[in-house]
């Protein structure tokens, strides 16, 4: 989500939203909104077999802007490790960039999944960990993502309706959902993690970011309760140390207070965890996106907490 000197003049001209305290209850039904794509032939066909989902959404952090050769350069072995992937764990992802697995396809989760092919993002620690927890059990991730968007306006609408990016990314997610059931799967949604704010920043406002997170994670629970009633929502902070984004502090107050309020509800605080973005791509460094070695351990503190797996392995 680079941010260019236009893009910020018109950010910072938005209007203060109204604070209230937030409260909501979803009153209506989803319905598609898109249904000019299926999902693809790509799953061996199986009896009622249980398999794990999880859920990744957000923007440009969450599409994965992480590079694979710099990866390679500081972690030889975790690259050869995602390069190659792991057999339980595949994923069907949508981007903004154009990149998706080809003809909405389950995949086996590698590098690559990013924006682009030289690029990637929190499932590959997410499958790291889902991988060794769940061992050779069936595990799907189901990722759809869009860089440089806002929660207030774009994947809602007017605070609290579901907006144009939360009906297309609802879509995508039920046809995946859909399909894997035809082929058999009895499935069991284990979380949706959530790396986004960063465009929400440039207001001074953390409890509008509440409100709408509020208003955000009850649709989702409402339209996924099918497939399970009390789903994990695990949300991360966005970065507060490069100066990038106007109100970080706002957003993440936000973030973490919401956690609070359930305990199917979890905030990963990437500042605390030292998360950088200041070190590539070498020579000129993208202050937004993080770092190669960051983006693997986000993933991986999504991974754990999906897994309710504490220990930190070696």
């Amino acid at each position: 989500m680079k941010i260019n000197k236009s893009s910020l003049l018109f950010l910072l001209t938005l209007s203060l939203s109204a604070c209230h305290e937030p409260s909501f209850t979803v009153t209506s039904d989803f319905t598609y909104k898109d249904d000019s794509f299926d999902i693809n032939e790509s799953l061996n066909r199986v009896n009622n077999v249980n398999a794990h989902v999880v859920l990744l959404y957000g923007q440009s952090n969450a599409d994965g802007v992480s590079y694979n050769q710099y990866l390679e350069s500081k972690d030889n072995t975790k690259f050869q490790e995602y390069k190659e992937g792991y057999d339980n764990v595949m994923i069907n992802y949508y981007n903004d960039g154009g990149a998706s697995s080809s003809e909405y396809k389950f995949i086996k989760c590698t590098l690559g999944c990013g924006c682009s092919k030289d690029t990637f993002g929190p499932e590959m620690g997410i499958a790291e960990e889902l991988h060794y927890v769940y061992k050779n059990e069936p595990t799907f991730i189901i990722k759809w993502t869009w860089g440089g968007t806002t929660l207030r306006d774009q994947w809602l609408d007017n605070h609290h309706n579901r907006g144009n990016l939360y009906n297309s990314a609802m879509d995508f997610t039920l046809k995946c959902l859909s399909y894997m059931q035809t082929c058999g799967y009895i499935l069991s949604i284990d979380g949706i993690c959530w790396m986004q704010g960063e465009n929400d920043s440039f207001i001074n406002d953390w409890r509008a970011y509440y409100r709408d997170t509020d208003a955000f994670v009850a649709q989702l629970r409402h339209d996924l309760s099918s497939y399970k009633k009390d789903i994990k929502f695990i949300d991360a902070a966005i970065n507060e140390d490069e100066g990038m984004w106007m109100y970080p502090q706002a957003i993440n107050k936000a973030k973490k207070d919401y956690a609070e309020t359930s305990s199917l509800n979890y905030f990963i605080d990437t500042n605390a965890l030292g998360i950088t973005t200041r070190n590539e791509p070498e020579g000129n460094v993208d202050f937004a996106h993080y770092d190669s070695l960051s983006m693997v351990k986000l993933g991986q503190e999504f991974g754990k907490i999906i897994t309710d797996n504490k220990k930190i392995r070696n």
